[in-house]
Parts: C-alpha cells; sequence; structure tokens
C-alpha cells in the first residue's frame, strides 16, 4: 500500500510536471538551479555531516556518522542524466546512507555533459574508485551505489574495473539506474504519464548531449548491452512509477542469467528515485534502510 507521505510527493511531482508542459526547454543551466533548489529542500541528516575531499582528483564528499566504520565505505554516483546534480542535490540520500550502513560514504562530485562528453563520467568514476582502494580500503569492503544515470554510471564503472583487471567490489547498489541511453529496450516507447518525474524526450536530450554523436550502444555508456558476467552482488531498486523500469528489470534478468547475484526490489507507486523523498514517505526510509543491510551484509 502507497503511504499517505508517498500520495503528497507524487500529486506534487504531477503538479509540477504540469506546470512545464508546453513551457519552453529550459537550458542545463536552469535545471541545474532547480536541481539544486530541490536538493536544499532536502538536506543531509545532521548525525551524518559532509566533509569535502577529492578521490584521484575528483571533488567529493565525505558523509559520516558518529562511530562510522573506517574500514568500509560506500561509493556513491549521483543521478542527473549525466548533465545534471552533484554533491547539493543528493545530501538527504547519501548521508541517511551513511547512517544506515555504518560506514562512510563518499559521494563524488564527477564531471558533467555537454561541457564533458563520454567517457569523462566513467573516466572520473573509475579514478575516484581507484582512489579510494589506493587509500588502503579493501575492494571487498566498498560497495558501489548510484541513482538514475548515477546507477548506470555505477554498473558501467564496475565493467571498466572487470574489463581493466582491477579487483571488484563487495557488492552494488544501483537505484532506478538508466542502462539503456538508446531507450531501445523501454523507455522511448513508455508512457510518459506513467511517471511523474522523466519524459522520452528529456532522456533522448540528456543521451544526445552525453553521447555527442558517439555510439550510444557502447556497453560503458549503456550496460544493458554489456557482458555482466563477474559483477558482484546487485541490490537493484526500482519504482513501478518511472518509464525506466525495464531498464532495471530487464538489466537484472541479463545479469542473472549471467550468474550474477542479483536481487531485484519493485516498489509499488513509487516514482524515479524516490530516496530523495525521504522525510516525507516513509517508503523512501524503509529503501534506504534495506540498502544499508545489504551494504553490511556484503562488507561487514
Amino acid at each position: 500500500m502507497v503511504s499517505t507521505g508517498m500520495r503528497r510527493v507524487l500529486a506534487r511531482l504531477e503538479e509540477e510536471k504540469a506546470e512545464a508542459a508546453g513551457l519552453p526547454e529550459p537550458t542545463w543551466e536552469r535545471m541545474r538551479r532547480d536541481y539544486e533548489d530541490l536538493g536544499r529542500d532536502f538536506p543531509a541528516d545532521p548525525a551524518a555531516p559532509g566533509e569535502r575531499t577529492e578521490l584521484g582528483g575528483v571533488p567529493a564528499v565525505r558523509f559520516a556518522g558518529e562511530g562510522a566504520d573506517e574500514s568500509r565505505a560506500v561509493y556513491f554516483l549521483h543521478g542527473g542524466g549525466y548533465v545534471l546534480g552533484g554533491i547539493l542535490t543528493h545530501r538527504a540520500i547519501t548521508s541517511r546512507i551513511a547512517l544506515a550502513a555504518g560506514c562512510p560514504v563518499y559521494a563524488l562530485d564527477y564531471r558533467l555533459a555537454p561541457e564533458h562528453v563520454f567517457p569523462a563520467a566513467v573516466d572520473d568514476a573509475v579514478a575516484g574508485y581507484r582512489a579510494l582502494v589506493g587509500r588502503g580500503l579493501a575492494p571487498d569492503r566498498i560497495a558501489v551505489s548510484g541513482d538514475s544515470a548515477g546507477g548506470g554510471l555505477a554498473l558501467a564503472c564496475l565493467l571498466a574495473l572487470r574489463d581493466a583487471g582491477d579487483a571488484l567490489p563487495a557488492c552494488a547498489i544501483p537505484i532506478s539506474p538508466w542502462t539503456d541511453l538508446t531507450g531501445a529496450t523501454g523507455w522511448a516507447t513508455a508512457d510518459d504519464a506513467v511517471d511523474p518525474v522523466l519524459t522520452a524526450d528529456m532522456l533522448r536530450r540528456m543521451a544526445r548531449d552525453y553521447m555527442a554523436g558517439q555510439d550510444a550502444r557502447t556497453a560503458l555508456a549503456s550496460p544493458m548491452f554489456a557482458e555482466p558476467d563477474g559483477l558482484p552482488p546487485l541490490l537493484i531498486q526500482v519504482g513501478t512509477a518511472e518509464i525506466l523500469l525495464t531498464d532495471s528489470t530487464l538489466f537484472a534478468e541479463k545479469a542473472r542469467n549471467a550468474g550474477v547475484d542479483v536481487t531485484l526490489e519493485i516498489e509499488t507507486g513509487a516514482p524515479h528515485v524516490w530516496h530523495h523523498f525521504v522525510p516525507l514517505a516513509d517508503e523512501a526510509g524503509a529503501a534506504i534502510g534495506r540498502i544499508g543491510a545489504f551494504v553490511r551484509e556484503r562488507t561487514e
């Protein structure tokens, strides 16, 4: 059953989507400001304050609660279609994952398109992971996570590390991941009315500016088209009110068929990355709690 809080979130998102319909297409700069405003509405949990740092030359923020286990870490890659988002936009999620997992979360502020096109984000993600290992963290004590495009980027990072012969992390948690930038496996023909956040046109624009004419079927852009064998255990969370639902379900099926240990959680009635709304919807806090339990189980 969808909670009262989630119903209110859905109503708010639908209202905002309706207001935006028919207006001129906003610039990425405008959308970046709007996304940061959302992040200010949902700040970090004060029990896990953020501290600026860097990983492999890439800006990052470390979130940790009192008594955090420093021998473990969650490495988090934010969403935003590779063109939006950053440290400000995901503090509500990352700080609470740190508390739920009982270890620091390192959130990477990787380069964005169209200023920095594919594979800049993948290069930054790999560099950040290697920097964590270089600080003395054992790979089997690290979990990699990310939401939306960041969920796809988390999978791309794993694939790049696997192919380069690096030791892989203990597990990964893609949240509402964007695994197919072409839309061929689902979202391009999905009913936009299902999703109060995303539209197919928005995703096409993001993919266009991230790929800049390159082949979107390449595995590190669209993990859906990769061979996923050898990846670590995955927890994939996705909602039913998403045009990206098949990006999770089909990738999960492909990974399972390749022998990967996959846990797929489908949240009834939840919109894209409902975790953002943790102060408002019980489903968000519960999902983050399950992420924390999964990380503890796989890294302790």
